[in-house]
Parts: C-alpha cells; sequence; structure tokens
C-alpha cells in the first residue's frame, strides 16, 4: 500500500485530526505503523506518511470452491507471502481441513510464526450454497449433504486450532477487490467472479453491502433471458460450463453467450442500484476477461436503455485467489475495525 498522512486519514475516515493524531500516535508506538517517508510539495511543514508495518501480523485465506481449495498467506499489509491451490474433486470437510494443515505446518509453523502476536487467524470464504446444483457438478448427495448440514462452520473450526472467520466467497472477494484490487478508489460497484459457477459481491458506500443473509450479489440465480427464454446466470457465465479443451470457435461461443447473459443481469442491477463501476475478474486467463469486459462496454455503449447510466466496466487482476485474499481479511477486519477499507484505501 502505498500509505497516507494523518491529514489523509483524518478525511478518508470522517474522524476529528486530534482523534487520528491520538490513533496514529498509538498505532506507532507499538509498531503497526511505521513512518515510511515525507511528501513535499505542500503549503508549510512536509507531511509525514505513514503505512502499515507487514511484519507484525499475519492470516490465512482459504477459499473452499467447488473444484479446488485456495489457500494464501498475508501479512498484516494485505500484502500475500505464500499461495497454494489444490485443484481437487469436489471437496470434504476432512480434505480441506487436511490441505490448511499443510499449509500452516509449511509456512508459518516452519518459521516460528504460530504465536498469538503474530498469528492472527484464519478466513475461511465459501459458497453458502455449497452443496446445491448437484446436477451441473455431476456430485452425488452424499458428497452434498455434507455441506448442507447447518453445523457447517462448526464442523471446520473443531477441526482448527487458531480462530476462525467465516464469509461468503462472493463478498470476500467484493472485500478483497475493495482493498487491494481494482476497485480501491470506488466506492459503489458490483464485483463478479467467474469460477466454476459466476459469483459476486456488491460494494455499497466503500463497504461490503452482505444482505440479511449475508448473500448480498450472488449472482448465480439472477434470470436472464437468453435464447428467447428465461433461465439462470450460473447457465451462461460459469467454467463448469466451459470444456477446458474446447477449440477456439466453442471457447469464443462461450464468451458471448457469457457476455450476454452478464450484460443482462448488470442492466437489472446497475438499474437499481447506478453503481460505480462493476468489476469482471475470475479464472479465466487475463486475455478472456478483457475479452469480457470489453464485449459488455460494446455493449452499454450500443444497448443501453435510453435512461440507463452505464457503470463502468474493470478487468479484475487478482483472478482465481480474490475469495481467498479476501478471507485472509477477516481477521484483520475483525480484530481492527469495521471500516477495513479506510487503513487501504487511497486517492
Amino acid at each position: 500500500m502505498n500509505g497516507a498522512s494523518k491529514a489523509e486519514l483524518a478525511r478518508v475516515t470522517a474522524l476529528s485530526p486530534q482523534a487520528v493524531v491520538r490513533i496514529v500516535d498509538e498505532l506507532n508506538e507499538e509498531g503497526l505503523l511505521f513512518q515510511a517517508s515525507k511528501r513535499t510539495g505542500g503549503m508549510g511543514q512536509p507531511a509525514t506518511i505513514y503505512r502499515i508495518n507487514g511484519k507484525r501480523g499475519y492470516t490465512v485465506g482459504v477459499e473452499v470452491g467447488r473444484g479446488d481449495t485456495t489457500i494464501v498467506l498475508l501479512d498484516f499489509d494485505g500484502a500475500r507471502k505464500a499461495v497454494c491451490r489444490h485443484a481437487d474433486s469436489f471437496p470434504s470437510i476432512e480434505m480441506v481441513l487436511r490441505h490448511i494443515d499443510a499449509f500452516i505446518d509449511e509456512h508459518l509453523a516452519s518459521k516460528n510464526l504460530l504465536n498469538a502476536e503474530a498469528f492472527m487467524g484464519i478466513g475461511v470464504a465459501m459458497p453458502w450454497f455449497l452443496g446445491e446444483w448437484r446436477d451441473e457438478l455431476g456430485i452425488s448427495v452424499d458428497q452434498a449433504g455434507e455441506w448442507r448440514r447447518a453445523d457447517v462452520a462448526d464442523r471446520l473450526k473443531a477441526g482448527l486450532t487458531w480462530p476462525a472467520f467465516f464469509e461468503n466467497d462472493g463478498n470476500a472477494a467484493a472485500l478483497a477487490q475493495l482493498l487491494c484490487g481494482v476497485g480501491v478508489d470506488l466506492q459503489d460497484f458490483l464485483a463478479v467472479n467467474i469460477g466454476t459457477f459466476v459469483g459476486g459481491g456488491l460494494v455499497l458506500g466503500g463497504r461490503v453491502h452482505q444482505g440479511r443473509h449475508g448473500n448480498a450479489g450472488a449472482l448465480a440465480s439472477m434470470p436472464v433471458c437468453a435464447a428467447g427464454k428465461t433461465d439462470y446466470l450460473i447457465h451462461h457465465a460459469s467454467l463448469y460450463a466451459l470444456d477446458q479443451d474446447a477449440v477456439t470457435e466453442e471457447r469464443s461461443a462461450w464468451v458471448q453467450r457469457c457476455v450476454e447473459a452478464l450484460a443482462f443481469a448488470m442492466t437489472s442491477a446497475n438499474s437499481l442500484l447506478d453503481l460505480e463501476a462493476v468489476i469482471i475478474d475470475g479464472g479465466l486467463p487475463p486475455s478472456s476477461l478483457e475479452e469480457i469486459a470489453e464485449g459488455l462496454r460494446a455493449h452499454f455503449s450500443s444497448n443501453a436503455p435510453p435512461d440507463f447510466f452505464a457503470p463502468e466496466i474493470r478487468k479484475g487482476t487478482l483472478g482465481n485467489v480474490a475469495a481467498a485474499v479476501g478471507a485472509g481479511l477477516l481477521p484483520m477486519h475483525a480484530s481492527f475495525t469495521p471500516d477495513l477499507a479506510s487503513l487501504f484505501k487511497k486517492d
């Protein structure tokens, strides 16, 4: 992160200058912040720029996906220090716990970082309905049933020695875009994540908007019109429907269907919310994400309703680690502030 002066922090957080001075000085004394540089060029004395001391803490973020488990190690500044991705078949709780234990042993225990001062905990991001849509995934009733039980979080916590924090994967990915991705300068946006199933998260007023059940922005079940029929977005913008060995023509046809369905869903969402931007990210190569983003830009430049303010379309850069990075931010979110964005966002 680029850091900020006390005056900038006061403006961003809407706290009084006196309160910011007190808070920053205390955090500086505790070693959670450090004086990174001096900024000159303005009136008066040069401004001291403070940055988060990444070495003062570490978190682990885990995304439990329908076809893989992604684990990241973040330092206190949100920088990725290690990433591990297990491309498994549909996961079991035992498998996820085994992957987490191995990752922690390799990247934390071996470096003597598993102490109360250094290790802040584990964030876990997963779909609230991981066991649903069985036909699309080709999984058994027993495989789905393990994730349909109400005590999933409790069973995962029981297998972990450290503090654990849980969030919907779409919300976690939106948090990552807000703090560490291309949404750092935005207040209102929809983060679209194209994975095994398409998903999303919603940011309003600079905060992740979770909704009553923590499922706001869950795009998979959003109705769309495709080929003259009503369907759900999941069937047109999800990677399960794209053969990874598809030839160029088949991949182009999938991209076109994806763009058309996303445009329909985004028109609905933006008509309701009047967003600044929509971020397109996920488990596709950057060139494919840009192709989808450009297709959406072209659609809204020529086919938007006459009373419609088209949102900016941005291509994300976090790729298939977005939800895991967001999960890794959860322990810091819980420990320090409900508006963690004020610590990271920049002009």
